[in-house]
Order: structure tokens, then C-alpha cells, then sequence
């Protein structure tokens, strides 16, 4: 796989670039807030559906343009496919007030219009692998980075995982709106009770799914960044890790033992001493009853909060560094390598899933490691994948790496290629 043109218009601080990327090596050159990273942001938003350093959408259209577009060609088993989005404004005047503006999104698939960014998020189309700064909350950031992680790995890794996320997220969106209106009308009817029983069936049914893959996953995973981490840590540390499954419920009042399936009272005295091993070891119809069963006995605190408080969506990964929190306790130093660690076993997962090579994204990550680390990542990187990689200067390469590489300098959002790289 690999990127064979990169067209942006009024994308973040570029008013106007095109871009013919090499095969393999791409050095993107250039001073601090010059726009280096906005790139590759581009690259990674038509490959996901998600600009992370944008947290509205205004944010990626250039300052005092009315639109945005990108558009990016790709050679993916010998096909050329394109991804194109733009934004656009619908007042016909974005500043200053962008904060507040209404943008008209429209994405394309070869020409095809898609209802929105799920169809990148989801469709496996262009499959990259990036590793930047941001990278860090993976370990250091709330639960919702590493769902997102497994996640968006989980799709480029199996497709049909991505059909079974969208099928769960709609579920989990109406079941919602089911615990809105009982919030709002005071009162659970027997027809609302009898209403909330199929939407537990299916979160149960949809969530247990999830689960299950994500653990399989794990199980894949997990041993892949373990190797990487001993090699980096000098075999000083031991890296391991947990799913953490939302099992604690309480009970409120609408519990009634008289309702209870054959089975459900083992599984609740189960449910106490819920471990990861249980649940590594169960079957997907034993979770599904186990989400089913915290559902009901969390019933009166989900219409109160109005929302879903069981399933996947809710569910968390722990890391650990020889047995105690990276988050609590690791350094920074630490958690810098074991992000790189995940992210090593990350690109050799998807390496050995897919047919070709992904594109790799490094986002001026080379001088935050020091020299061993450097060279873990780039006896990965040169194995013949095309790869982005942003940088200030060029003295942390090894001139050997540099031999087959296209140069790219970024001035103030204005991208030229460059033969002989001035060096920094």
C-alpha cells in the first residue's frame, strides 16, 4: 500500500499543496509550527475519519478561508483508489465567528458520496499506522483513548469487526434515547420495562462480541509489545496487561429474584469475584449474560444518568510495568517506551494481517527516543513500507537510511521538494 498524491486546499495553515510522495522513504523537513505535522494530520484523517489535535471541525480550515479540501490517491492491492474531504461552510462566512459556524461536510470514496467519516473509520481503505506525540495517552489519557486505539486497530486487523462497532454504537444510541424519555416521563411503565429487556438483549449480545474480539486481539497483541518492550528496557522490565471488564454493579429495586433465568444466580455470585482470566476463559454467550445481568441490576442508576452504563463503551485497558501501574507510576521515560512498544507490536499486526505493507506516519517522534530506541523503530521502518516522517534536522539519521529518500521542506504552509536537503 502506498500513497501516491496528496492534494490539500485551505487545510489547516497550506492554502495550496500538492504533493507525489517516493514508495518508500519521505523526510518532511522544516522549523517548528510550520505545518509538518498538518500533513501528515491529513494523511491520518482520510485514512480514520478523525484529525486528533482538531476537537471541532472548523479547526482544520485554514484562517480566514470559507472551505476546506483534501484529497488523497492511493495504490492499494494494485488498485488506485481516492478518499476526498472537504468542508464548507454554510453561511458563506466562517470568521470570525468559527466557533459558532455550521459546516456542510462531504466525503468521498472514488467518487462516491458517504454519509460520514465511519466510512473511514471503518472501511479499511487506507490503512496507516502513525506514531506521534499524542501517541502518549494511549497511557496517559482517559479510557476513551484506548478503546479508540484497539478499536481502529481492530478494523484495519478484521473487517467484519468494523460492521459489528457501528451495529453496537446505534444500539447503545437508542437504548439511550429509551432511558431519556423514562428519565423525563418519571415513571418505568411495563411497557417501557418490556422495551429496555430488548435493548438489554441486544447491548448484551452486540457488546459481548466486542469484548471477545478485543480480547482476542489482546492475546495477539500483548506478547508482540512484551518482546519489544524487553529489548527496549534492557530486559529490566516486564511489561503486561489487562482488559478491564465494567463487572461491578449494584443492586436497586426493580431486581426481583423471581425473575431470574435459570443460571442467574450462579452468575451473580460470579460476578463478585469477576476476573480477567474468567473472562479471557468465557464463552461470548457468558459475557453477553453477564452485561445482561449488570444492566438489570444497574437499571435505576442508567434512567437517572440517561445513559448506558454497561458494555465495551465503558470498558478500559491497564498497563503495567513490572507489576504496578505505568499510568500511576511509570516515568515519563517509561511510558514514552512502552507507547512505542504497543506501537512496534501495532505495525507488525498489521503487517502480517494485511497483503501489502501499511503506511507508516512518524510525526517527529525520532528525537524524543534516545539512540537504542531510534534504533528498534527504524530497523521496523526499513523493511520497504512507504513512510511519512517529520523531523527539524537530519543528524538523528543514519545515513544509510537516508539514501533512499524523498525530501520535502515545509515553510509556512508552503510544501516544496528538495533534491539536496540543506542540512540541519
Amino acid at each position: 500500500m502506498r500513497i501516491t498524491k496528496i492534494g490539500l486546499e485551505n487545510f489547516r495553515n497550506y492554502e495550496a499543496a500538492l504533493l507525489e510522495p517516493h514508495a518508500f522513504g519521505n523526510i518532511i523537513l522544516g522549523e517548528n509550527a510550520q505545518g509538518k505535522s498538518n500533513l501528515l494530520e491529513a494523511i491520518e484523517y482520510a485514512a480514520t475519519g478523525k484529525a486528533c489535535r482538531a476537537a471541532k471541525d472548523f479547526e482544520l480550515v485554514r484562517h480566514g478561508a470559507d472551505n476546506m479540501r483534501l484529497e488523497i490517491s492511493f495504490e492499494a492491492e494494485a488498485m488506485i483508489e481516492t478518499i476526498s474531504v472537504s468542508l464548507k461552510s454554510k453561511t458563506g462566512k466562517l470568521y470570525p465567528n468559527a466557533v459558532t459556524a455550521s459546516l456542510q461536510r462531504e466525503i468521498k470514496v472514488n467518487g462516491v458520496k458517504q454519509s460520514s467519516t465511519a466510512a473511514l473509520k471503518y472501511g479499511r481503505r487506507l490503512i496507516v499506522v502513525s506514531f506521534k506525540s499524542q501517541d502518549l495517552n494511549i497511557v496517559r489519557g482517559g479510557p476513551a483513548f484506548r478503546r479508540d486505539w484497539i478499536d481502529v486497530l481492530l478494523c484495519n486487523l478484521r473487517a467484519a469487526v468494523a460492521g459489528r462497532l457501528q451495529q453496537y454504537q446505534k444500539i447503545v444510541a437508542q437504548r439511550n434515547r429509551l432511558l431519556k424519555m423514562i428519565s423525563e416521563s418519571g415513571r418505568l411503565s411495563a411497557a417501557d420495562r418490556d422495551q429496555l429487556k430488548t435493548w438489554d438483549i441486544q447491548v448484551a449480545k452486540a457488546g459481548a462480541e466486542i469484548i471477545k474480539e478485543r480480547l482476542n486481539l489482546m492475546t495477539e497483541l500483548i506478547p508482540l509489545a512484551e518482546k519489544h518492550h524487553e529489548r527496549i528496557s534492557g530486559k529490566r522490565e516486564r511489561l503486561s496487561s489487562q482488559y478491564v471488564f465494567k463487572s461491578k454493579s449494584s443492586r436497586d429495586g426493580t431486581y426481583n429474584p423471581g425473575d431470574d433465568d435459570e443460571g442467574e444466580d450462579y452468575l451473580r455470585e460470579k460476578m463478585k469475584s469477576f476476573n480477567i482470566d474468567d473472562l479471557k476463559s468465557a464463552e461470548t454467550k457468558d459475557i453477553a449474560k453477564i452485561i445482561y445481568l449488570m444492566l438489570k441490576d444497574i437499571r435505576s442508576e442508567e434512567i437517572a444518568r440517561k445513559q448506558t452504563l454497561i458494555g465495551p463503551h465503558r470498558d478500559d485497558i491497564s498497563f503495567n510495568l513490572d507489576g504496578k501501574s505505568a499510568l500511576n507510576f511509570g516515568s515519563q521515560g517509561q511510558q514514552r517506551s512502552l507507547v512505542l512498544s504497543l506501537k512496534l507490536a501495532e505495525l507488525e499486526a498489521v503487517r502480517a494481517a494485511l497483503n501489502e505493507q501499511p503506511v507508516l506516519l512518524l510525526d517527529d517522534v525520532l528525537a524524543e527516543l534516545d539512540l537504542l530506541r531510534q534504533e528498534v523503530l527504524m530497523e521496523m521502518v526499513g523493511t520497504g513500507m512507504q513512510t511519512f516522517v517529520t523531523t527539524t534536522h537530519l543528524s538523528i539519521f543514519k545515513p544509510e537510511w537516508l539514501a533512499d529518500c524523498q525530501f520535502f521542506n515545509v515553510e509556512n504552509g508552503c510544501l516544496s521538494a528538495v533534491c539536496e536537503p540543506i542540512p540541519r
